[in-house]
């Protein structure tokens, strides 16, 4: 069985899945809330755990991990930190851009799915979109909690 569209898709994940993480250890970094920053610090632990899982998938289907983050999420971290300094570490800025993270990852969570077979990787992608979908309603939720 050719499973090399699938091994893409998880390998695209992974990719965003590092993204994740080290936006998530940037956002830690650019907030005064110890609340927020133990909140960010948790959800990059919980993305690394997703890498070594998504990576054991890959194998799983005959697959090599590919390693290191995408050019979109380069990006993404720029701009946040851009976004973080001229807001003054602004916590509403920062959970919005959280927000928006997490709706991209959700993006590709919902591509990822659809290039697998049913089986064992898609139960665990699926497991973790959502926990990613939880994430995104509760940041959302605190959007109102720190604006200003």
């Amino acid at each position: 069985m050719n499973n090399s569209n699938s091994i893409d898709a998880l390998n695209s994940l992974l990719a965003r899945t590092y993204d994740a993480e080290v936006g998530y250890k940037e956002a830690a970094e650019n907030v005064e809330s110890t609340r927020l920053a133990e909140t960010f610090k948790a959800n990059a632990a919980q993305r690394y755990t997703f890498g070594h899982e998504i990576k054991e998938c890959i194998k799983s289907l005959g697959g090599t991990p590919k390693t290191g983050q995408s050019i979109a999420g380069q990006m993404h971290q720029a701009w946040m930190n851009v976004r973080s300094t001229l807001a003054n570490n602004d916590e509403t800025a920062v959970l919005k851009e959280v927000e928006r993270g997490e709706e991209s990852a959700l993006e590709t969570y919902k591509e990822t799915l659809g290039a697998l077979p049913r089986g064992a990787a898609y139960d665990k992608i699926y497991a973790q979109q959502q926990q990613v979908e939880s994430i995104k309603q509760r940041v959302k939720e605190l959007v109102p909690v720190y604006t200003k």
